[in-house]
């Protein structure tokens, strides 16, 4: 362990994700090591496939052509990849140390070593390319000097982005821009590779790739081309990059992450429209129904984590699963194709998941035990959320068709009937999922906090295991489709399915209420926890 405040920190933070980690027993946490062990072997694997390509002389004029735009894909994986999966990695909060006598500058080096925890796949690919280099006797060792540049150049690319991305989301609107622009840039290379460039486009596109950015010139260093120009040029650029993640990181300790609360403002006719939607539950459902689902409806409107993914659904699903279904326009057979918008509609959905059916009770924390002691049912207070998530999964799939028409995508009225009966019995078997997770493994959440997942691990690692299980009714009503060639076939086997699905929420929704009343203590106490020292 290195000595003095440096290794000590280190040695804390290291403490802590192993405290922070979720108490699993029993099959919970064999599901999770398996899953994790899973995951990175797969990485390790892909590393290793990486070093023996690499380590082949034969691979040299290939590694000249292509080897730019892989490290260019790695750039976006560990700069962009965070921001798709809601989480900047988990960390100790710096700004909390500031009160103890440790250098700025050894601060900012902890966040860099910080930042390894948002890019360990991307390294384990790095180092594959690294011990390749190192094997193969066409390419010069030089190249290792150049791949140990660019991983510092990225570890500092991602202390800056995240320090710029937490002062910029804490601004009202500017997460849902912020993010409208990232998941452009994110999803551009796929897109590009997809449906391809016009001819004009492709050249240009061709002569800025050739420029000498950082991916480009760790791969001449690779190559042993224009040796001595490309080092000089990687080590301005990660001297930049050094220089932009100190400055964001030093602004990033100053920042005020709550901020002055926004003023409220009433009397415009659009405040005033606005208003009226949030009444309308209170005026359909009987109180306390209609005044918690109004709650509810204001509450998450608000929370810029709600705003967040709920944006994400019908700007990223849209996009993410476009280059799939027209590859290079051949849609014709494409079952992505002639089932986009279920598709779509689907993906939404597992997003929502995170703010509407995995921890209901997360964004009221130590709040929620209102729930117990006013006099009201806490299957009301179920019953409230349930319906505002429906409501909130109807709106999202409505926009979604709403995109589609514009965009010119194939939205027919079938299209459109199979869009919301998928969505209504999916959302039937998440919500019954979701309220005995919300009830056995409730987790506070910071509704302004966009980085880091709100479900707890054991949930994510049930989930893995359940989702293929609550898609399997969707997938009969189309390989019933397909058996008898007929959409009534389909929309048959879609209203058992919704019966199904609506008697295991029945069941499961009961199960939740009397869970809740038996672990009443446990679940306030769990809820009111604070987040401690860590910061996503």
């Amino acid at each position: 362990m290195t000595g003095g405040p440096v290794g000590t920190i280190l040695w804390a933070q290291w403490r802590t994700l192993l405290n922070h980690s979720p108490r699993m027993g029993g099959p919970g946490r064999v599901i999770g090591l398996v899953l994790t062990a899973c995951w990175y072997l797969a990485w390790t694997w892909a590393a290793t496939a990486v070093a023996f390509i690499t380590a082949n002389p034969e691979s040299v004029p290939w590694i000249k052509q292509y080897l730019g735009y892989g490290l260019l894909g790695i750039i976006g994986y560990w700069q962009l990849m965070p921001l798709m999966l809601a989480s900047t990695g988990a960390s100790l909060d710096l700004k909390r140390l500031l009160v103890y006598p440790i250098p700025r500058n050894a601060l900012y080096r902890i966040e860099l070593l910080l930042r390894v925890t948002t890019g360990v796949e991307t390294i384990l690919l790095l180092a594959g390319l690294s011990a390749g280099t190192l094997i193969n006797p066409a390419l010069s060792k030089f190249g290792l000097a150049g791949v140990g540049l660019f991983t510092v150049f990225n570890l500092c690319l991602a202390a800056g982005l995240r320090g710029v991305l937490q002062r910029l989301f804490r601004k009202r609107g500017a997460r849902e821009l912020g993010v409208l622009i990232l998941v452009t840039i994110a999803v551009l290379p796929q897109l590009v590779l997809s449906l391809g460039l016009p001819p004009g486009a492709a050249k240009v596109a061709h002569q800025i790739a050739g420029a000498p950015w950082p991916w480009t010139l760790t791969a001449w260093t690779v190559a042993g081309d224009r040796m001595a120009f490309s080092l000089l040029g990687l080590g301005l650029w990660t001297g930049a990059a050094w220089l932009f993640g100190r400055r964001q990181f030093e602004r990033s300790l100053q920042f005020d992450a709550e901020g002055p609360g926004v003023p409220l403002q009433h009397g415009t006719a659009g405040e005033r429209w606005v208003e009226s939607l949030y009444r309308l539950p209170s005026r359909v459902f009987a109180d306390p129904l209609g005044a918690l689902i109004e709650k509810e409806l204001r509450f998450l409107s608000r929370a810029p984590r709600f705003r967040l993914v709920f944006l994400m659904g019908f700007t990223f699903g849209l996009i993410i699963w476009l280059p799939a279904a027209y590859h290079r326009g051949h849609s014709q057979g494409n079952f992505l194709a002639q089932n986009y918008l279920v598709s779509v509609s689907a993906y939404s959905l597992l997003l929502l998941g995170e703010v509407c059916f995995w921890n209901a009770f997360g964004f009221d924390r130590g709040a929620a035990q209102l729930y117990f002691v006013a006099p009201l049912e806490f299957r009301t207070v179920l019953r409230a959320k349930n319906i505002t998530a429906a409501f909130f999964v109807m709106a999202e799939i409505t926009i979604i068709i709403i995109v589609c028409q514009v965009a010119g995508l194939p939205a027919g009225w079938m299209r459109i009937a199979e869009a919301y009966s998928v969505a209504i019995v999916l959302a039937l078997l998440l919500l019954a999922m979701g309220n005995l997770g919300s009830v056995y493994y409730p987790r506070p959440v910071n509704p302004v906090q966009s980085w880091r997942t709100s479900a707890p691990g054991r949930v994510q690692a049930y989930l893995l295991l359940l989702l293929p299980v609550m898609g399997t009714p969707v997938a009969l009503a189309f390989l019933a489709r397909y058996a008898f060639d007929s959409e009534a076939a389909f929309f048959v086997v879609m209203a058992i399915d919704a019966a199904i699905a609506t008697a295991v929420y029945s069941i499961a929704t009961e199960s939740a209420v009397n869970a809740a009343l038996r672990r009443r203590e446990l679940l306030i106490a769990a809820l009111s926890q604070t987040e401690g020292p860590i910061s996503g």
